[in-house]
């Protein structure tokens, strides 16, 4: 579960140190649904340069992203530790 509202924001502001204006030339997105309509679960992976940072799954797309920025984030400063 994300630690604040706003995950998306804090991996940019880590990208951001990290690629300075470049950042978003090295993160990509998966982004996809399942299910039936009525009962859709949305699915999201962020990459950073081509590597799984994170993956998380929730009932709206704003909430897999935001789930998964924060996997991402967590990662990414473990990885840079």
């Amino acid at each position: 579960m994300p630690s604040n509202d706003h995950s998306r924001m804090r991996l940019n502001n880590e990208l951001q140190k990290i690629y300075g204006p470049s950042a978003s030339d090295h993160v990509r997105w998966e982004i996809y649904s399942q299910g039936p309509a009525n009962d859709l679960t949305w699915h999201a992976t962020l990459f950073i340069d081509d590597m799984n940072y994170g993956h998380a799954s929730s009932r709206t797309k704003g909430g897999a992203q935001d789930e998964a920025a924060d996997i991402a984030c967590d990662n990414l400063k473990r990885a840079r530790s």
